[in-house]
């Protein structure tokens, strides 16, 4: 035992040199892990990060596609309800099925659009085979937007209903009374309906259509909603505030609507 010893005492140097040979050796280990754990880590957040991008972008492209579809398909449904809502009068009271003859003809999308101005107009981009006239009127779902004014090649301008030059034939949708709507320059939600007759049963929130004697629009659009009358003074007539359906501030695509009858009934006009 002794021997042992002696021989420890002996060699200690060369025992402490190995032993702590054996813990660096460990320290290493140790920390080759912690820097491969660490490095693993970064390489999956970097990988994580790349494919959530990648997943972004098809995303983005596959919305996009959907989202013209869904226009599209907008479109087609606009023009059933057109049709649909005329039917369901044809059956109320025997009408003439003029409906037939309007069109939901072409889609376009919004570039521009002014609402602080006296004179508000839209610029759209339209598609280069598209016939967009003059005088065309245009539509947010089932809600009116205002007149096609002047055609480029790939753009159109349209006189907004927020402007003070434009006058539009609408009436009460529950009574039929109808009136002419102008909008007065001020706030950019309301419009003003004058000369339906004081005796017209009015109530806050009756709707606003378009009444269909203007060659440009169909009887049936939806403008608005009656926020509040009164009779207007030394007169026998209302003066009504509209709550206008359609949010100018936020206008991406419209469709442009055309009564195929227009020329035919412009002659038969003149002719009065």
């Amino acid at each position: 035992m002794s021997r042992i010893i002696q021989l420890l005492i002996k060699n200690h140097v060369l025992i402490l040199f190995f032993f702590l040979q054996i813990i660096s050796f460990q320290i290493m280990n140790s920390k080759n892990f912690i820097v491969e754990s660490t490095l693993s880590k970064k390489i999956s957040e970097i990988r994580g990060f790349i494919f959530l991008q990648k997943k972004k972008i098809n995303t983005y492209f596959l919305l996009e596609k959907e989202n013209k579809s869904l226009i599209e398909r907008n479109r087609e449904l606009i023009h059933e309800n057109f049709k649909l809502k005329h039917l369901i009068e044809e059956e109320k009271n025997n009408k003439i099925d003029s409906l037939n003859h309007t069109n939901i003809t072409y889609q376009a999308k919004v570039v521009q659009n002014t609402w602080k101005k006296k004179q508000n107009h839209i610029i759209i981009r339209k598609n280069l085979e598209s016939n967009v006239r003059k005088n065309m009127g245009v539509i947010e779902g089932n809600k009116l937007v205002g007149i096609v004014h002047s055609v480029s090649n790939n753009f159109a301008t349209v006189i907004s209903l927020l402007n003070t030059d434009l006058m539009i034939s609408s009436k009460l949708k529950k009574t039929g009374h109808y009136g002419s709507m102008n909008w007065m320059g001020e706030n950019f939600q309301e419009m003003l309906l004058l000369d339906i007759p004081k005796h017209a049963k009015i109530e806050i929130g009756d709707t606003i259509i378009t009444s269909g004697y203007s060659n440009i629009f169909p009887e049936g659009i939806d403008i608005g909603t009656v926020k509040s009358y009164k009779v207007q003074e030394n007169t026998n007539f209302y003066q009504i505030k509209v709550n206008l359906f359609v949010d100018f501030t936020n206008i991406n695509y419209v469709y442009i609507i055309e009564n195929s009858d227009k020329e035919e009934r412009k002659i038969i006009e003149k002719n009065l």
